[in-house]
This record gives structure tokens, C-alpha cells and sequence, in this order.
């Protein structure tokens, strides 16, 4: 009866051999025992890794080693598996294929193909060692992550897990100065590096200023993973949109050629494809940390965009303003967790004001002389009420260099559109620099090694604007002929501002000084003052031609009308129609301040430079 029991394909035990395999089952039954599902901590959970049980204080060891709370998840309702026409297995050496007269679909292969890269995922973020010092296991997580090959893996050698966690404690001393992107204090390396790798390679590449030689390579690497996923694979996420916010918001710091203008419209169509643009309903926004992090991350896109345009390239901004990028500021002030969240609103209305200004100026240019004077007149008193309205109303952008470049923008422009520079603008233009400039040398040295590329952007814009503005004013007497010359005083401010930044303290792991741009930065405080001596040889050497005619050629309006009785006038010819003198010719219709527009490229363009020193 036991052996028919038994059926007749299983082997009868020999006589004495069941008593003797009892107790190597029972301790087997004990090592063997399955855990139950969803046995891992929710920490644990949601690194993906191995959740290994403790003996000391009801924790898991790796919740216990980081000091957290060690929550037990909840376990989830097993489905029954329903077995179809499709997904019914094949028979053994059968060729069958899906619905029985077709190949595998494209995406069926593409699943295939696959499923080895998430069997690498998982069993990377199963190693013991992600946290160890000089393990190379995190970098192979990282470089898998961005989808780098064997080659480019080596481009992230010396990347472990305590570099990555320094790289985010420097990145959050500089987001102050680029508020539109933030990491959260309990942000692990191994989650980011698994679930947001752009974004991680991006922060380490910003933060490695001290390293060049790691920065040289982490540029190669993000550039690399960029190209593939976007160009290549045509990837639209919020972690690549993210990654690409924070390379441009400090390209200043490792690119030699710029190519800001044309990332630029890439990140404003990833914005695009993402739905950016659209209000969510209310529905979709459950996540409030997800909607933030969206809603930031797109007020930082047309902030980059609309300011470097304008400032940098003088082009139009691939990113226009909607309406819905207010209520994207004032979401964010209200749900934010952040300090800085509560200024967004009145920086993106500052950017708002700017880019009206520069829409208002394009039109005009289009107009006849006629009506285009009181055009001008009217569009720029509009915009210098919104200007000062913004102070009262944000009165938090006073410790922002964004309100200061914004108003001395706002002069420059103003110079540019007229034919002949006014007096009260530059005089204007000039204390507004002076205030700017002295604003500078009161923060800490360090503030000119962590500023964004927008402030970098400004900066280099107000210092050749100064060299422009700092020349005797033609047609004035008194104070005014010499105001330009003795508030900004060029030569000293450049000096101060490159010694200021200079000061800044070596050695300092949390804020490292950036050699490279001090580097450059002097070269181009030299090249300036050498435009400014130029200029000042070429104006004597005016004033030595012309002195047969008029000794004083920078007098007044009251010297000139008593030097006239000298001067050559024509037979017959009413009073006061003297010919122009030889050289003479604009210096008192403004021909020293004829070269406002050569700012028509932007300091970002790669010609202007050479020109800025070539005119």
C-alpha cells in the first residue's frame, strides 16, 4: 500500500533510510526556512539592497550602522497569475512564437536585450562594499547608471561613495547663489547614484573645482551620457533635465569654448517634451515633493535661458514667459521647503522685467526716428517703475546681486538705444556700478569662486560697461565733467576686485577656490585696463591734433561760445555756424561714448573678446 501510495515513479527508500534522513531534513527544514515576502525595512526597500536582520535594538545591520529608523514594510496582496494565449510557455524544442504566425515584436526583443542591464542593476546594488572607501563598485553603479561602456568607465575612477557624499555637502554651499535646484539632507550617494545618475554626475562635476584633473574627466563623462541619452536614445526625464540645469547654471568653471546657446534650447525642449509648461491638475500633484522639485527645476530653465540670452548673447530666449511659470513661483514659495524657495517669485519676475525691456527695444528698432523717440521714453519709464516696485515688493532681492545687474542692464541699455549718451543716464549708469562693485567687496572672497554663470555674466558685462562709462563727460562743466571718472575709478576697482578675489582661503575643503577662473578672471581685468589706457592714448593724442585750432577741446559749452571769435566761419555765414574742426568731428556729440554697442554680441559670444580688444 506505501509503495502505491508513493506512485509508481518514485524509488522505494531502502529499509532504516527514513529515520535516517529525518534529522538532516529538520535542521535543513530550519536553514531553509523562506523568509516571508516583503521581509526588508522600508529603507532598505527603497535602496533596493539586501535588508540583513540584527540582534540589537529591533534594527536591520545597515539601518543600524546609518543610525535611522528601521520601519518593517508591509506586506502586499499575492496575485494569481493568469496564463493566456501569449504568455502560455511553449512547448520543449518547439519553435512557437507569440500569436503562433508572427517574430517577437520590436519591443519584445528591446525587453529582452534588457533584462541583463537590470540583472546588472540589481546585483551592483546588492554588493556589500557601495559604502566602502576606494570600492570600485560604485563607480561601475554610476557608470551604469549614465550608460557608459567599459571605456568610459574609467573616466569615473576614484568616484566612490565619501567622494560623492563630500561633492553634495560643497554642492549645497553653492545652490544659494543658483536656487532652482536642492538636495535633501538625508540624500544617500548609493539612492541618488541609482535612481538619479545625471543628476549625481552633474553635482560632482560642479563640485570638484579643487580637482581639475577629476572635473576634466567628469565633464567627459556627463558630456558623453548626455549625447547618448538624448541624442541617441531620446530620453526625456526629470533626472536628465535636472543634470543638465545644474552643468550649464557653473559652465563657466570647465568649458574653454562656450556652447551654452545651444544647450540652452536643449534644455528648454526637454522642458517642452517634460509638459513643464502645462498646469497639472490637482490630481497629478499628490507628491508635493515631486511637484516642487518640477516647478523649480522649470523656473530654473527660464531663468538660465531668458538671462544668458539677453546678457550673454544678445539673441532672443528660447524660453519665453507664461503665465504659468507665476504660479509655478508662487507654488513653490508656499509648498517649499527650502529658505531660498520664498525668493524665486521675485527673481523670476526680475528676469520678467528684463526680458520685456529687450522684447520693447527690438520693437523700437524697427520704428522711423519719429516715433520711436517717444516710444523709448515711455517703454523705459514703465520698465523703471516695475524696477523699483520690484524693490518694495521683494525687498529679499537687496541681498542678491540680481537687482543691481539688473538696474545697471537697464542704463546700458538705455545708452545703446540712444544716438547720443544723456548726461543724468550716465551719471546714473556710473553710481549704479560703484554701488554694485562695492556690494562685491563686502561679501566673502569666496562668494566670486561660487557665483552661477548668470552673476559671472553680469559681472564681466558691468566691468567693461565701466571702462566705456569712466571718460570725461563731453559739453559739461563743474562737477559733472569729471563725475564719471573720479565714482567708478576703473583702475582701482579692477585692482580690488582681483585682489578681493584672491583673498580667498586655501586649503578649505567645504569651499574650494576655483584657480582656473582666478586665472582667467585676471586676464581679463588686464585686458580691460590695457582698453582703457589705449583709449585714454587716443584721446591726447586727439587733443595734441587740434591744438592749433582750440587748446581746450574738452571745454564747456560756455568756453566753446567764448573761444568761437577764433574759429573759422564762412563769408556771409550767420553767428555761432562755425565749421567743424579737423578731428573734431563727435567728440562733442558724444563720439567718445560711440561704443556702447559693442556689446551687440554679449560677453559669452566667443568673437567678443577679440574685438573688445582689437576696437
Amino acid at each position: 500500500m506505501q509503495a502505491q501510495n508513493l506512485g509508481p515513479q518514485t524509488p522505494m527508500a531502502p529499509p532504516g533510510s527514513a529515520h535516517a534522513h529525518d534529522e538532516p531534513s529538520a535542521e535543513a527544514g530550519e536553514k531553509r526556512k523562506r523568509q516571508p515576502r516583503n521581509s526588508a525595512c522600508q529603507p532598505c526597500a527603497s535602496l533596493k539592497m539586501k535588508c540583513v536582520a540584527s540582534n540589537v535594538s529591533g534594527k536591520c545591520e545597515r539601518c543600524h550602522r546609518m543610525d535611522r529608523e528601521c520601519i518593517p514594510s508591509v506586506p502586499k496582496p499575492r496575485k494569481r497569475r493568469t496564463l493566456g494565449d501569449e504568455d502560455s510557455p511553449a512547448a520543449p524544442g518547439s519553435s512557437r512564437v507569440p500569436n503562433g504566425d508572427a517574430p517577437a515584436s520590436a519591443p519584445t526583443r528591446l525587453l529582452k536585450t534588457q533584462e541583463p542591464e537590470t540583472g546588472v542593476h540589481n546585483s551592483l546594488l546588492g554588493r556589500s562594499d557601495l559604502s566602502h572607501n576606494g570600492s570600485r563598485s560604485f563607480a561601475a553603479l554610476l557608470g551604469q547608471g549614465l550608460g557608459l561602456d567599459n571605456s568610459g568607465g574609467d573616466l569615473l575612477r576614484g568616484i566612490d561613495y565619501n567622494y560623492v557624499q563630500m561633492r553634495f555637502t560643497i554642492f549645497r554651499q553653492l545652490t544659494g547663489n543658483f536656487p532652482f535646484v536642492s538636495i535633501r539632507p538625508d540624500a544617500d550617494a548609493v539612492s541618488m547614484a541609482a535612481n538619479r545618475p545625471m543628476t549625481t554626475a552633474a553635482i560632482c562635476t560642479v563640485a570638484s573645482a579643487a580637482q581639475p584633473e577629476v572635473q576634466e574627466r567628469l565633464v567627459h563623462a556627463f558630456r558623453l551620457a548626455l549625447s547618448a541619452k538624448v541624442i541617441v536614445q531620446g530620453e526625456r526625464t526629470i533626472d536628465l533635465l535636472v543634470g543638465l540645469l545644474i552643468y550649464l547654471a557653473w559652465h563657466h568653471n570647465y568649458m574653454s569654448k562656450q556652447q551654452i546657446y545651444q544647450e540652452l534650447y536643449l534644455l528648454a525642449g526637454m522642458a517642452a517634451d517634460l509638459g513643464l509648461y502645462r498646469q497639472r491638475p490637482q490630481a497629478d500633484r499628490s507628491d508635493v515633493r515631486e511637484a516642487v522639485e518640477r516647478d523649480r527645476a522649470y523656473l530654473g530653465c527660464y531663468y538660465l535661458c531668458c538671462s544668458l540670452s539677453v546678457m550673454g548673447f544678445n539673441k532672443p530666449s528660447p524660453l519665453r514667459w507664461t503665465d504659468n511659470l507665476r504660479r509655478c513661483a508662487e507654488s513653490v514659495a508656499y509648498s517649499g521647503a527650502q529658505p531660498s524657495d520664498r525668493l524665486l517669485l521675485g527673481i523670476t519676475e526680475l528676469v520678467r522685467t528684463i526680458e520685456d525691456l529687450e522684447d520693447g527695444l527690438r520693437v523700437e528698432s524697427s520704428m522711423n526716428r519719429t516715433a520711436m523717440v517717444p516710444y523709448v521714453e515711455m517703454h523705459t519709464k514703465s520698465v523703471s517703475h516695475r524696477l523699483k516696485a520690484l524693490k518694495r515688493e521683494h525687498p529679499e532681492l537687496g541681498g542678491t546681486l540680481g537687482l543691481g545687474a539688473a538696474t545697471i542692464h537697464f542704463h546700458h541699455r538705455l545708452l545703446r538705444a540712444s544716438e547720443t549718451p544723456d548726461t543724468a543716464t550716465l551719471i546714473q549708469c556710473a553710481c549704479a556700478i560703484k554701488e554694485h562693485l562695492d556690494d562685491i567687496l563686502d561679501r566673502p572672497p569666496i562668494t566670486l569662486h561660487q557665483v552661477a554663470i548668470v552673476d559671472w555674466t553680469n559681472l564681466l558685462e558691468i566691468l567693461v560697461l565701466m571702462a566705456q562709462v569712466a571718460k570725461p563727460l563731453p559739453n559739461t562743466v563743474g562737477w559733472e565733467a569729471g563725475a564719471l571718472t573720479s565714482m567708478p575709478q576703473p583702475e582701482a576697482m579692477l585692482y580690488a576686485i582681483c585682489n578681493h578675489m584672491a583673498s580667498a582661503p586655501v586649503g578649505d575643503s567645504l569651499n574650494p577656490r576655483h584657480e582656473a577662473r582666478l586665472q582667467w578672471f585676471r586676464g581679463i581685468c588686464d585686458s580691460i585696463k590695457k582698453r582703457i589706457l589705449r583709449e585714454r592714448i587716443r584721446g591726447s593724442a586727439v587733443d595734441t591734433d587740434d591744438s592749433q585750432y582750440d587748446t581746450v577741446h574738452s571745454l564747456g559749452q560756455n568756453g566753446a561760445q567764448r573761444s568761437s571769435d577764433s574759429r573759422f566761419r564762412s563769408v556771409n555765414e550767420p553767428y555761432n555756424t562755425e565749421m567743424p574742426l579737423p578731428g573734431a568731428t563727435g567728440v562733442h556729440e558724444g563720439g567718445s561714448y560711440g561704443s556702447f554697442n559693442l556689446l551687440d554680441k554679449g560677453v559669452l559670444d566667443d568673437g567678443f573678446w577679440s574685438n573688445f580688444l582689437s576696437a
